[in-house]
């Protein structure tokens, strides 16, 4: 488990420059509705705070759902499921390293594919903006955090692989704190984080850590072992 806690916080963390593209916009409008006068700089960081628990909320609830699925094929196939989760896991990350660096596209597919149920969510998100309260943030995270996004989606692989809702919503929760680093600074430092994120170098460095990362995961799965014999166990 602290195998899998680690990687999806890894995920969010060296995904940063695909999250600022997909979630940057989002930051940005929500500082529509907060007063930008210097005494309420507390009063921002609680709106951007409020906003990501929002988001990382759902990020759990969705790796419930994840664990539950992966638990009920593992009973489906006898306990079978999980190597071969760890190993679909272990290639969506390779995917989305090779993304992230720029070398190879073929997992905006599972954007694609996540962009019809999002036609039908992102309307509610618009019944938050401009933001004005922390409340009202909060609701925005809960709404954003269902924006289709490779990131998330591998992170879901890793919580299926898990075949437990509890360790699914705990795989979401640290891939959600792994992003957070990149959208609680975009507000501040967002000009120099745009040109920092674009740096091909930065950019390879990242998606090369995540395929790495990605590459254990299915050697771990190819062996036939369960997650429980993870590091760190």
């Amino acid at each position: 488990m602290q195998f899998d806690l680690a990687t999806a916080f890894m995920i969010g963390l060296f995904g940063l420059t695909h999250c600022l593209g997909m979630c940057g916009g989002i930051v940005g409008a929500l500082d529509v509705g907060i007063d930008p006068k210097p005494l309420r700089a507390g009063g921002r960081m609680r709106f951007h705070l409020s906003y990501n628990a929002g988001r990382i909320t759902s990020y759990a609830f969705a790796g419930v759902i994840a664990g539950l699925l992966g638990a009920l094929a593992a009973t489906a196939s006898y306990g079978n499921a999980l190597p071969i989760g760890r190993m679909i896991a272990g290639l969506m990350m390779i995917a989305l390293g090779l993304y992230l660096a720029g070398w190879w596209r073929a997992i905006t597919v599972l954007e694609k594919g996540g962009q019809s149920l999002w036609n039908r969510i992102e309307p509610l998100g618009r019944g938050f903006l401009p933001v004005t309260s922390t409340v009202q943030a909060f609701g925005l995270g809960l709404i954003w955090g269902w924006l289709p996004c490779g990131l998330v989606y591998s992170a879901l692989a890793l919580a299926m692989a898990s075949a437990s809702p509890f360790s699914g919503a705990l795989i979401m929760a640290a891939f959600g704190l792994g992003t957070l680093p990149a959208l609680l600074s975009f507000g501040t430092f967002a000009g120099a984080l745009r040109k920092w994120v674009r740096h091909p170098l930065l950019r390879q460095a990242s998606g090369l850590l995540i395929v790495l990362f990605g590459i254990y995961t299915v050697v771990m799965a190819l062996q036939g072992q369960a997650h429980g014999h993870a590091p760190g166990h």
